[in-house]
């Protein structure tokens, strides 16, 4: 009977986390859709230019 209080306690710590997680992943993209992360390997790198050395 205590394996099962066990397994319930930790079942339950694990889905909090992940729903902790997947609420913070939500509310951090904000801009971020399917089709628009689809669509960013087509973007143009932007890369900072680098001085020539004399």
């Amino acid at each position: 009977m205590n394996v099962l209080f066990l397994t319930v306690f930790i079942g339950l710590i694990l889905v909090s986390l992940a729903l902790t997680f997947f609420a913070f992943t939500r509310r951090a993209s904000n801009w971020s859709s399917p089709e628009r992360d689809s669509l960013m390997p087509l973007e143009e790198e932007r890369t900072v230019a680098h001085r020539e050395r004399s």
